[in-house]
């Protein structure tokens, strides 16, 4: 685990890195409404389940001045990938995230549950919501095609509503996908406070716990 509590600003060189041949930049609706309404809270405490990624890490501290944990929950998916694990997979996930109940104020799940079957991804989405503090926002993709995933993808903010898509290498996984019903039941505990059908084939979803 990774606790990010100060802010950390790196030398403006004034020059405007361009995105790898391989990336896409994208525009967000739904981001913007994470970053809100967790910039109303006092000092909020941020929960991101993907990897460190440097830039985001600035984005985040100094924009919501927030305490960061980053739990990259890939590694334990990559690891049950590898070794063809298809049962008892949420007893990793849950061992990496320590935080208590009601102790962080937003959840970055990115496309998490995309590369986790029905029993984990329920195990998950419940336990999520139980480390969320009231009026706490969650935020994530969810795929629509149901295909194979043979990549992760790194999400890099590049501002308020634009991300830098990065794709990574992953053992080949079949995507399950979730109808808007399904996603709802699952956070059967939270309000779903926007959900975004995207042209690339992604639903972008943001939901609040009750205040």
């Amino acid at each position: 685990m990774l606790n990010w509590g100060q802010k950390q600003r790196a030398p403006d060189t004034g020059v405007v890195a361009l995105p790898a041949p391989d990336c896409t930049l994208v525009t967000s609706l739904v981001f913007p409404k994470f970053l809100s309404a967790v910039g109303r809270r006092e000092r909020p405490v941020l929960l991101d389940l993907g990897p460190v990624i440097g830039s985001n890490v600035q984005f985040f501290t100094e924009r919501l001045t927030c305490k960061l944990h980053i739990e990259d929950l890939f590694q334990e998916i990559e690891a049950a990938a590898r070794m063809r694990v298809r049962h008892g997979l949420e007893a990793a996930l849950f061992k990496r995230l320590g935080q208590g109940p009601e102790s962080v104020d937003g959840i970055l799940c990115w496309d998490v549950f995309d590369f986790l079957d029905r029993t984990a991804g329920v195990a998950l989405a419940s336990h999520l919501e139980t480390l969320l503090r009231r009026g706490g926002a969650l935020y994530g993709f969810f795929g629509t095609t149901a295909i194979d995933l043979n990549h992760y993808t790194r999400f890099i903010v590049k501002r308020e509503d634009r991300f830098e898509l990065r794709p990574v290498p992953a053992t080949p996984v079949k995507r399950r996908v979730l109808v808007t019903r399904e996603i709802s039941m699952m956070f059967e505990g939270l309000m779903s406070a926007d959900s975004v059908l995207r042209k690339s084939g992604t639903r972008e979803t943001l939901f609040r716990r009750p205040a």
